[in-house]
């Protein structure tokens, strides 16, 4: 075996194709040596540039976040802003015309509901493959081009069913954006900085029917064409001019990023492993990190949290029927719906500034945001129906449990490591959502109204009292794991590294010594990564 370099040398004995098919599959091997066809994307940039660029000061630091800040969130801000805007259109419905141009039932609008989020479910795992396999750039401006033709073909529906089947095909194409862009923001803020950057983040989705409100408000008074129509039109146009942005600046991952220089990049890449202590981004499929994934409880427990917290999201769709049954016109009703979403805006903007004062507190803060939704959910269904200022307060009140969900999103991919093990657990995660938010429609049956009191006892009982006992939990596991793993690290030197081995010049197998997180080593196989609370 002869010395290569100080991080290189020569390996002799290598694994047979079947042995090391073997081995990954079902192997309790640690992975600290793999092929370079296993590590993190970033390896080719940092084995070129990363010596050669010095280490980043304080200033430069604040200048590099403050650019992140300006390029990469606006973006992904963008993306999950056209998604809800397309998503939500069909809460203004009632609104703008369709019931009527349509002859839609109560019942048949909630069927749409349910119909967009069978598309959602079935859409996880193929996209969730697709962008691992592809690069994201290619994949978010695919999916955005799509959102565009199908509102434009919106335009020609006139039947119940031609509108189940497109927006039965809208979820399906919406499935894996939020997953895509969530990952983007891994790949290039820290975990202390994810914290506080993701509820700013879904501020782009919460509020988007602010706007939105205002443009359905004004079409209400159109002569010319059907309100509808018009709305859909925007949303075509806008969804299409995303996707021509995305096309020529949206990022594949930060080694590859168009609008950074190399230093830049470099930053990055050490800033998010020094934080995060794991891969950015691998694009092969790893068998035994799906199946660790599976074998995970804390997975499981996720599924369960965020299947109990969704049994709730309908009631933003359904706020334009109950506003109406109060006696609310339809011009007072959309002006309502602002209100309502203002107030989740500042629930949103709150968590942020709370989880920015309370670091390693996420948990603590979903479960204070769950408890103000288990307030209101009680003010809406206890209120006297005459006493209509209460019954709003009670809906308006509600409002924070979107930053609840916020911030168990945000949770189940930081806490996990392992390229394929997080896209697996949020495949997962994506999954329990959409299941949710099929049956949260059908809680909201006519037989129900006015006061909906079965459809608020499930969301009470559900969201906002066995989710957060749920969150509870997993942070209690986790906490424990934290603490074994920090007593062991108090014991070494902090380093950890493993090995790649790639073709020398003759055509032998070099081994080269990296630094772990370029293996793609999952949470559970790298005890020096914490957990995030």
């Amino acid at each position: 075996m002869s010395e290569k370099s100080s991080t290189q040398e020569v390996q002799v004995n290598t694994l047979d194709s079947g042995s090391k098919w073997k081995s990954w599959l079902f192997s309790k091997e640690n992975h600290r040596e793999i092929t370079k066809k296993y590590a993190d994307e970033t390896l080719d940039l940092m084995d070129q540039h990363d010596a050669k660029v010095a280490e980043i000061s304080p200033e430069q630091e604040k200048k590099l976040v403050r650019k992140l800040w300006f390029t990469v969130l606006p973006l992904v801000c963008l993306v999950n802003a056209t998604l809800f805007v397309d998503k939500n259109a069909i809460s203004y419905a009632s609104l703008t015309g369709v019931f009527q141009d349509m002859n839609l039932t109560t019942q048949e609008y909630n069927n749409i509901q349910t119909y967009f989020y069978v598309g959602y479910l079935l859409g996880q795992f193929p996209s969730h493959l697709v962008f691992q396999k592809l690069p994201i750039s290619k994949y978010v401006t695919f999916v955005t081009a799509t959102w565009c033709l199908l509102s434009l073909c919106t335009l020609g529906c006139k039947t119940y069913g031609g509108l189940s089947a497109l927006r039965f095909f809208l979820g399906f194409f919406e499935s894996g954006i939020t997953p895509c862009v969530e990952h983007t923001i891994t790949m290039f803020f820290t975990v202390e900085e994810q914290a506080i950057v993701n509820p700013i983040f879904w501020v782009s989705c919460i509020g988007v029917d602010i706007p939105c409100g205002f443009v359905s408000y004004a079409l209400q008074h159109t002569t010319v064409w059907r309100p509808w129509k018009w709305y859909w039109l925007y949303v075509g146009l806008l969804s299409a001019l995303v996707s021509v942005i995305c096309f020529f600046i949206y990022p594949d991952n930060p080694a590859t990023a168009k609008f950074l220089s190399v230093e830049e990049k470099v930053h990055i890449v050490r800033r998010v492993k020094k934080s995060s202590r794991s891969s950015i981004e691998q694009k092969t499929f790893k068998t035994y990190q799906f199946i660790e994934t599976i074998k995970d409880p804390i997975t499981w427990l996720f599924v369960v949290a965020i299947f109990l917290n969704m049994l709730e999201n309908s009631t933003t769709y359904e706020a334009s029927i109950v506003y109406k049954a109060l006696g609310f016109s339809n011009l007072t009703t959309t002006l309502l719906m602002v209100v309502q979403t203002g107030f989740g805006v500042f629930a949103a903007i709150a968590g942020s500034i709370a989880l920015r004062i309370f670091r390693r507190q996420s948990v603590y803060v979903a479960c204070v945001c769950l408890s103000v939704a288990w307030l209101g959910g009680m003010l809406a269904v206890t209120m006297p129906y005459d006493n209509k200022p209460g019954i709003l307060a009670g809906i308006f009140m509600t409002r924070p449990n979107g930053t609840a969900y916020i911030i168990i999103f945000s949770l189940c991919t930081t806490t996990a490591a392992g390229y394929t093990k997080k896209l697996t657990r949020t495949a997962l995660f994506m999954v329990a959502y959409s299941v949710a938010n099929f049956i949260s429609p059908q809680l909201w049956q006519s037989e129900y109204a006015p006061r909906y009191i079965v459809s608020w006892s499930v969301q009470i009982v559900c969201s906002f009292t066995l989710c957060p006992l749920c969150l509870l939990v997993i942070r209690f596991i986790l906490l424990r794991r934290n603490k074994q793993r920090l007593a062991a690290m108090e014991n070494d030197d902090g380093q950890d590294y493993g090995y790649i081995d790639v073709n020398g010049e003759n055509g032998e197998i070099v081994r080269q010594k990296v630094d772990v997180s370029m293996l793609d080593l999952t949470d559970l196989e790298n005890k020096k990564f914490i957990y995030p609370l």
